[in-house]
């Protein structure tokens, strides 16, 4: 025979029919013999499992019956001295096949091993759930499964993410993050997804994000897997988890000026402002209008290629500053507000958010190098 227990519990005969089980109490009790196959449940247990406060005066002629019946459906169950005894090998039920399943694609996704193998096994496991594990038992039964269930989702997206496949989890994994907001290697997955889709400034967020609701929840700082991640990101490594992403729909920074006339007689200012940006955030050049101010940024500019020119001058009162400093830098910023239907005051808060988490980015990757 074979069973079922990821989902309600059902069982098929050698031909493949199913058998009918009856009602909630026989289900139940064919699923908790089914959780250790071969193994003896003593009576007690069973009883306090399927009754708790609720049992019934003759528990045990209940119980009977029960089991009675099941045999009747020619489900193996046998009565020893000690308990009942469900004759299955773990292949025969579906728990069983998952776990032997996840448990090879987990050994195919190890370090050199193949991940387009991997993918398929894992596939094949979690196609094997119809709902909830355990459903027909109080939930707290079926949480291993369901915990080995979510690891098995998280090395399917692994196994994604190695294969180029990074644009296509990503959505699954924003609602996987948001029904498991605590989970770190989900959140860390969405990040390499993110990075691999040329969308650093939003995995760069989801981080900031992620401390915060660290801190706050468990009082904990990220995971050191999570933290590497991170310094990788502001670092501006390229992703090792996928091929090379296709260009992103940025807007072009704009370039420096080119040198209409010679610079020369202000080396020594050049030297000490640059003297001053390797050691300060936030260098401020003062001086009259036509002192050439803007002139000696762009010189100094000039030997940092990671240098962008935010033009300031044709702004306007009241004009959105962090939005010329977005389009400078080249940040899609339609995918970073929410689209087109938020309003004014969320827009500010999300650029001005995302200008912070820039700012931090650029300011730590010179830090650390």
């Amino acid at each position: 025979m074979r069973f079922g227990i990821l989902g309600t519990t059902r069982a098929w005969d050698a031909d493949g029919v199913e058998v009918p089980l009856g009602g909630p109490a026989r289900r139940a009790l064919l699923a908790l013999l089914l959780v250790r196959p071969g193994e003896i449940v003593t009576q007690d247990r069973l009883i306090d499992l399927l009754y708790g406060d609720r049992s019934p005066k003759n528990a045990q002629h209940a119980l009977h019956s029960q089991v009675s019946r099941l045999r009747g459906d020619g489900i193996p169950v046998e009565l020893t001295a000690a308990g009942y005894r469900l004759d299955a090998a773990p292949g025969d039920i579906d728990a069983g096949r998952f776990l032997c399943l996840a448990e090879a694609g987990r050994t195919a996704l190890g370090t050199g091993g193949d991940p387009v193998r991997a993918a398929g096994l894992l596939r094949e496991a979690l196609a094997l759930w119809r709902g909830p594990a355990l459903a027909d038992l109080d939930p707290v039964h079926g949480a291993p499964l369901e915990e080995r269930r979510l690891a098995a989702l998280e090395d399917r997206i692994e196994a994604g993410l190695r294969t180029g496949e990074h644009r296509s989890v990503i959505p699954e994994l924003g609602e996987l993050v948001e029904h498991h907001p605590l989970r770190e290697r989900l959140r860390g997955q969405l990040m390499r997804a993110l990075r691999a889709d040329g969308r650093q400034a939003e995995a760069l967020m989801l981080y900031e994000d992620t401390r915060r609701l660290l801190a706050e929840e468990l009082g904990a700082d990220p995971s050191p897997d999570l933290a590497a991640l991170h310094q990788s990101l502001l670092r501006g490594d390229p992703s090792p988890s996928a091929p090379e992403p296709e260009a992103p729909e940025v807007r072009v920074a704009r370039p420096l000026p080119g040198r209409l006339t010679s610079f020369v007689g202000r080396e020594a200012d050049v030297a000490e402002v640059a003297s001053l940006l390797a050691t300060a955030r936030l260098v401020t050049l003062l001086g009259p209008g036509g002192a050439g101010k803007s002139r000696l940024a762009v010189e100094l500019a000039r030997d940092r290629p990671d240098a962008v020119l935010v033009e300031l001058a044709p702004l306007g009162p009241g004009a959105d500053l962090a939005r010329a400093v977005l389009s400078a830098l080249g940040v899609r910023e339609d995918a970073l507000l929410g689209g087109p239907a938020m309003g004014r005051a969320g827009e500010s808060e999300a650029v001005t958010r995302l200008v912070g988490v820039l700012a931090l980015a650029i300011w730590s990757a010179r830090e650390g190098s």
